[in-house]
């Protein structure tokens, strides 16, 4: 198939891309710098240059593709809005394809809101926090839209060696970080397993599902703070963030990593045979 991929250069992104080209797929990989197209191209993809912020200039590269994956967010205040504009300019180039093409959506586990001691499945109630509750709403106009065949995945947190995830509890000032509490448990995923999910729900026949993905249900970032105080010899204890101070300083989008998550993955792993490599978290940070 001839995918295109908003977000290509991004930590999912950047992990998709492998993934497809491994198993004969093609992309067209939307690129906003000269950077951007210059890495791209760099990895054999074919470039669409533009912005999330005027998609009406490039929404009708659709007409040339058979599948669109979108893990692209620009992360600022205006992140639902500009989300939105993008869909609503790809549903109407989609007036005029012949055929309606395959869609994957991206959520994710913050959606859920703070699960405590329930593992959230896909049948489990969102609860999203405010900063990304436009995900629903953005998601259900794609589901409604003739022109694809939508399916929606909602990542655990996405980590890489030293990266994704943990990036934001690294030893700042010799100190690790704790966001919320000790206890509060992440579900987690490594970027290339999750790029697997990604191909496999795009080769499946599924329309209108959504699906979990993560390896770990759900690990305690006290034991997260724990390995990465012995890889770098710390002496000092955690410093733990309040949900309170990290909104004010980082956004309301750092509510969500304050939360205490478990997510299930079953679904996926049953419906579609998604078996990940990396089932150890803790190991990337050794």
């Amino acid at each position: 198939m001839k995918v295109l991929l908003l977000g290509a250069t991004g930590l999912i992104g950047s992990a998709i891309l492998p993934q497809l080209h491994h198993h004969g797929h093609t992309v067209l990989a939307l690129a906003r710098s000269d950077d951007a197209k210059r890495q791209l191209v760099s990895n054999g993809v074919d470039v669409l240059r533009g912005d999330l912020r005027n998609p009406r200039k490039w929404s009708n590269a659709i007409q040339q593709v058979d599948a669109v994956i979108h893990v692209a967010a620009t992360f600022t205040d205006d992140m639902g809005d500009i989300d939105r504009e993008v869909i609503k300019a790809l549903i109407t180039a989609g007036d005029n394809i012949h055929q309606a093409i395959r869609f994957i959506y991206t959520g994710g586990t913050w959606l859920y809101g703070d699960t405590g001691g329930v593992i959230a499945t896909e049948k489990t109630a969102f609860k999203p926090i405010s900063s990304f509750a436009w995900m629903l709403e953005n998601s259900a106009l794609l589901i409604q839209a003739p022109c694809f065949i939508t399916n929606i995945i909602h990542p655990a947190m996405v980590y890489v060696q030293d990266g994704g995830a943990f990036s934001n509890l690294m030893p700042k000032d010799g100190r690790v970080e704790i966001w919320g509490a000790p206890e509060v448990r992440w579900p987690l995923v490594h970027a290339d397993d999750l790029a697997v999910a990604y191909r496999l729900v795009l080769e499946s026949d599924a329309r209108g599902e959504s699906y979990n993905v993560c390896t770990e249900q759900g690990l305690r970032q006290e034991d997260i703070a724990n390995v990465i105080s012995k890889r770098f010899d710390l002496q000092t204890n955690p410093l733990v963030r309040s949900r309170e101070s990290l909104v004010a300083e980082r956004g309301q989008w750092a509510e969500g990593p304050t939360f205490d998550q478990c997510l299930s993955s079953e679904k996926i792993r049953m419906s579609l045979g998604w078996k990940p490599m990396h089932t150890n978290a803790l190991s990337a940070l050794t």
